[in-house]
């Protein structure tokens, strides 16, 4: 009788920690093989560091998808290239920016945190501020010439409660059921 209660108690205590599951996809610098539109075929997601000589080099992510012998490179939404890469304060180690990611009910998610300025942009970096977080998820188009085949569509945001010092601190936080 008390081996069925303390498995109760332990599958009860559990299951808080488990619906926070970590969702993160770590990556290892250099080549990463991932499956990010969910075809059978191993995508690449190349992670590097973008060292520009000063005390705070990026952390960057170009990603390929491979269709039949062809490999073809994501662009970064609301962007001018092609490389992720995360931002942090001048002469500083606070980061401000910063991406990941992140594998949640079957789906390959991109998920870009940025240190929110307020409404009016107007806030301090450098304090403590809230995050927001950006879901993007690969999308395929083949109807418009002229754009690329994969693109990373929208898929929620939100706003963090709490305040953080860089966006390293929120992404342990993260809960993927927030976006919306």
């Amino acid at each position: 009788m008390k081996v069925p209660f303390i498995m109760l108690i332990a599958i009860l205590i559990s299951l808080p920690a488990s619906a926070h599951a970590d969702s993160r996809i770590y990556l290892k610098k250099g080549l990463n093989s991932i499956d990010l539109n969910e075809d059978g075929i191993p995508d690449t997601v190349f992670s590097a560091t973008y060292d520009n000589n000063t005390s705070h080099p990026s952390d960057t992510l170009n990603i390929f998808i491979r269709q039949g012998k062809n490999w073809l490179i994501v662009p970064v939404p609301d962007g001018d290239g092609f490389t992720w890469t995360d931002l942090k304060l001048s002469a500083s180690t606070v980061k401000i920016t910063g991406t990941e990611l992140h594998r949640y009910k079957g789906h390959v998610y991109l998920i870009r945190a940025i240190k929110y300025a307020g409404s009016a942009g107007g806030g301090d970096l450098t304090d403590k501020t809230r995050v927001r977080f950006s879901r993007f998820w690969l999308e395929e188009n083949n109807d418009d010439p002229g754009t690329s085949v994969f693109y990373w569509g929208q898929a929620g945001t939100y706003l963090s409660e709490q305040t953080f010092d860089e966006v390293d601190e929120a992404f342990q936080i993260l809960d993927m059921e927030k976006f919306r």
